[in-house]
């Protein structure tokens, strides 16, 4: 018998289809999961922050009812939103007063004691684990006693 006459794959041929074949699996799988995992990253990441636009305003809520007498230079808080546990700390970093007018009514100069503040907030973020932190500023102001 002659080798030239034969048909089919001899066993390199063979082994070398089967290297390339299971790399190609590997490299398939290891992408797969790579992405299975960032997925449910962004998908925990994307649960713990739904609630923030919640947060935010009920923060800045509180930090304007609790100037009501006199500006607070720290207040902290705590609660829990669509599943997410949050708490904050605001310290005030700078207080100003609105600017002087004149009275037309009393003909008298009118100044305002500080009833502005900005307030430096620490907010932390948690659900089942995953923790967030956000550090931003916050405005607040007493009402206007007339």
């Amino acid at each position: 018998m002659s080798l030239h006459g034969q048909r089919g794959f001899t066993l390199i041929e063979v082994l070398v289809a089967a290297v390339i074949m299971f790399t190609v699996l590997a490299t398939a799988t290891l992408s797969l999961r790579t992405a299975m995992h960032a997925s449910e990253r962004a998908s925990r990441t994307t649960e713990l922050l739904a609630p923030l636009p919640f947060i935010t305003p009920t923060i800045r809520s509180n930090l304007r009812e609790e100037s009501n007498d006199k500006l607070p230079s720290e207040q902290s808080g705590a609660g829990r939103m669509f599943g997410v546990e949050y708490r904050y700390n605001a310290t005030l970093v700078r207080s100003a007063a609105p600017p002087t007018r004149f009275d037309v009514d009393a003909a008298a100069v009118v100044e305002y004691s500080p009833r502005f503040g900005l307030y430096d907030v620490e907010l932390e973020l948690e659900r089942e684990g995953e923790t967030s932190r956000f550090i931003y500023q916050e405005l607040a102001w007493q009402p206007l006693g007339l």
